[in-house]
């Protein structure tokens, strides 16, 4: 067997998608073969009975790496030879992400949601370092302006159809009522954090808030459910006298105290998460380089975990991991059930701080990571390295990324210190 052709290698094809499950016994195939010609024998081996379906490109991996090249590259590359046998393990590709548009803001975009609702759906709520939370219909028009923080919006959330969720450095967090009035009202302000709010997660009618003061608070999306406080002395700032119009719903507001303290962290807390399928269960990150576990049912510390570098960003993901990012540049991805502090594996690529990372609306072995270092990155947990890198439309230097959401008909939305929002579409 003199050519590249004629000689062939022995594959075994799995799946974890049981729809997608074709036999696993071993098949000869040409080791010329790539990702195109491997995606034609599965889509073959399924025998899809619709002749105009559209065959299903899928992703190769090799012992958690993606197939770049032909199998015979991937044999000389890792000092293989035919005579090895090679279990491939196949999921449905998606294509590069393709840029569709940008939303261009008076000041630096800090934090991005898409509504996850069908009465809003498409609608992108923004935060910015003006202090104002914004609207936006998929078409780029803003529907809504919501003035009321005295400082940089980091984190909005969407609660239900009609609740909207932000956290600011002004120490609050606010609910909104965006079918309330024409431009929406303000329902309540949160207050008790001593440090800028840094990042929120909801999950239900529960608002878990991470602090630069070292704590999370536990609140509701229904004030009624909140002690009563007294309103914080506003800010005297030159800043803050500028939006004392804007900010005037404060005074309408009710202030609300939150349910309980989680105390443990000793320097700021940059992330929070939900368990993705308990909402008792909560994990966060901070700057003492420790992931911990919460029960906020019970108001107790679970586990903790301590790694080597200042966290920054945290995505609890479907199939069980969490993913951390790093002021190192990297991303780890760590077991919570494990009784170690083992790191499962790490994920190189980007060249700065690692500050967002949201999972695949429709994989769960996939997430996207968000960094200062200008870029988005699409990575699969079963490889190595990043899929796809998303750049900033923009060109404009600094470009850092500093919130990214994942919405399964509008696409990657990234928030931008080019002070725009971009968003590309990234199909399967």
């Amino acid at each position: 067997m003199s050519s590249e052709e004629e000689r062939r290698v022995a594959i075994q094809l799995v799946t974890r998608d049981e729809t997608l499950k074709v036999s696993d016994k071993p098949i000869y195939v040409p080791v010329g073969l790539k990702r195109y010609g491997l995606s034609e024998i599965v889509n073959q081996l399924l025998e899809r009975e619709e002749d105009d379906e559209k065959p299903i490109p899928f992703d190769f991996l090799i012992d958690g790496e993606l197939l770049r090249g032909s199998l015979d590259k991937y044999l000389v590359d890792h000092g293989l030879s035919a005579e090895n046998s090679l279990t491939l393990e196949y999921t449905r590709s998606i294509l590069p992400p393709s840029f569709l548009a940008s939303f261009p803001h008076d000041d630096w975009v800090s934090a991005c949601h898409v509504c996850p609702h069908t009465k809003h759906q498409k609608t992108i709520a923004t935060g910015s370092y003006d202090g104002v939370v914004r609207l936006w219909s998929h078409a780029g028009e803003v529907e809504k302006s919501l003035g009321g923080h005295t400082g940089p919006v980091k984190s909005v959330k969407w609660g239900d159809y009609k609740t909207l969720i932000s956290a600011s450095m002004d120490r609050t967090i606010h609910l909104w009522n965006i079918d309330s009035q024409k431009n929406g009202s303000l329902t309540a302000i949160l207050q008790g954090h001593t440090a800028s709010v840094e990042a929120i997660a909801v999950k239900d009618t529960k608002i878990v808030s991470a602090s630069a003061d070292t704590t999370l608070r536990v609140w509701s999306t229904n004030y009624n459910d909140l002690p009563q406080v007294e309103p914080m002395e506003e800010s005297k700032s030159t800043s803050s006298r500028k939006r004392r119009k804007v900010a005037a719903s404060l005074k309408q507001g009710r202030t609300r105290g939150c349910l309980q303290i989680l105390a443990g962290h000793s320097s700021p807390v940059t992330g929070v998460t939900f368990h993705h399928s308990d909402a008792q269960a909560v994990y966060s990150v901070s700057q003492d380089h420790t992931i911990r576990t919460w029960d906020i049912e019970t108001g107790s510390l679970v586990d903790t975990k301590t790694t080597n570098f200042p966290l920054l960003s945290v995505a609890a993901l479907s199939h069980g991991l969490i993913a951390c990012g790093s002021s190192a540049r990297h991303i780890s991805l760590h077991d919570p059930r494990s009784k170690t502090t083992t790191t499962q594996s790490q994920l190189i690529g980007h060249t700065n701080f690692v500050v967002s990372l949201v999972q695949s609306p429709t994989n769960e072995y996939m997430f996207a990571s968000g960094s200062h270092d200008g870029t988005v990155r699409i990575w699969d947990t079963r490889a190595t390295k990043a899929m796809y890198t998303i750049a900033r439309e923009s060109g404009e230097s600094p470009s850092a990324v500093y919130d990214a959401d994942w919405h399964s008909s509008v696409g990657i939305v990234s928030a931008g210190q080019d002070k725009k929002l971009q968003i590309n579409e990234a199909k399967f």
